[in-house]
């Protein structure tokens, strides 16, 4: 009795373990299938690099791959500079127009193509950490080669560690802030062949000292030199008609400058602030000086007003705390009259 209860006991405790056996293997195997399932199914799909449109063939030394550019992966590639050397796809120059065009980067630098010119233009791939830029004279594209007439708008806009640039005689243009926050930018040398300079295109440029426009600009755009603070000394070009709004606004240290000879107008806080300006001969052609031209001019001791002014504002003088004499034609004194009185300076007629 006592050995059939041995055997029934042994009978259930082999019975038992082999089903804990089994247990355990059936549920190592699914741990194992999980984990795989996992491995292979992740959360989230890799980022993909978006294909450059196809619309404009790729010159003979493209990338044969388009969602490569140059310096995409691989070892020792970087963002910017060398890493992007040539042509690396197509872009969108004017956004929603639909119209792309190839894109080059040399030396730093992105260069859009378009059918019969090239531009210097602002894109990612350009690199704003380099102090020295040299413009290209010319970009090939396909065989052919464009010479490279604008610099376009926000090119080097915040390039903050640019200190020269070479611009090359086939420049033309000029664009707006096109080295706006440039604050290392010490000096600039624009070729005779720039006709145009638009909005803000050196302001800001804190470190600029000294520029020559020169003759062949005959269209400034605002503000070019907007809060140059370091500007002292300035030639502008020759056939300027018309110094506009805020050129010269916040130039603090300018003491230098000459307004050409056939300028009829000068636009709304083109002085302002131009704390070290002491004497400034206005030309005889001069008919128009807006708002607040000379607002805190402190230091700007005369004035001589022309026979041809036809308009001041009431604003034009405000602030110019240390101003001692205004001289104005006797043909036109009583014009002003009004104006004058609320100041403290000396009117003499002549």
């Amino acid at each position: 009795m006592k050995s059939t209860h041995l055997r029934i006991f042994f009978r259930i405790t082999a019975i038992a373990a082999i089903t804990c056996f089994c247990l355990f293997i059936s549920a190592c195997s699914s741990k194992k299938i999980t984990d795989k399932d996992t491995e292979a199914s992740p959360t989230a799909a890799p980022t993909q690099a978006v294909q450059a449109p196809t619309d404009t063939p790729a010159p003979t030394d493209a990338p044969t791959d388009p969602d490569v550019l140059p310096g995409d992966g691989g070892e020792g590639s970087d963002e910017g500079g060398e890493a992007y050397d040539g042509y690396v796809g197509t872009v969108e120059a004017v956004p929603d127009s639909g119209e792309y065009y190839p894109l080059y980067v040399y030396d730093g630098i992105s260069y859009c193509v378009f059918p019969d010119h090239a531009e210097v233009i602002f894109t990612w791939l350009s690199d704003d950490t380099l102090e020295d830029y040299n413009i290209r004279e010319t970009i090939a594209d396909e065989g052919k080669f464009y010479n490279v007439t604008a610099i376009g708008d926000q090119s080097f806009y915040c390039f903050s560690y640019l200190t020269t640039v070479s611009i090359p005689s086939t420049v033309t243009c000029i664009g707006e802030s096109a080295f706006e926050f440039c604050e290392s930018l010490a000096a600039v040398d624009i070729p005779s062949s720039v006709t145009s300079i638009a909005d803000y295109a050196f302001s800001e440029c804190s470190s600029l000292t000294e520029v020559t426009v020169p003759d062949t600009v005959t269209d400034l755009g605002w503000g070019v030199f907007y809060n140059c603070t370091s500007l002292a000394s300035v030639t502008l070009p020759s056939g300027l008609t018309t110094i506009p709004h805020d050129t010269f606004s916040g130039c603090e240290a300018l003491t230098d400058i000459t307004i050409p000879a056939g300028v009829t107008s000068i636009g709304q806080e083109a002085f302002w602030y131009c704390e070290a300006l002491e004497t400034l001969e206005l030309p005889e052609s001069l008919a128009v000086i807006e708002d607040s031209v000379f607002y805190n001019c402190v230091n700007l001791k005369e004035l001589r007003f022309p026979k041809s002014l036809l308009m001041l504002s009431e604003t034009a003088l405000d602030c110019c705390d240390t101003l001692e004499k205004v001289y104005c034609p006797a043909s036109i004194v009583s014009n002003f009259r009004d104006i004058f009185d609320g100041y403290d300076f000396e009117v003499i007629e002549y």
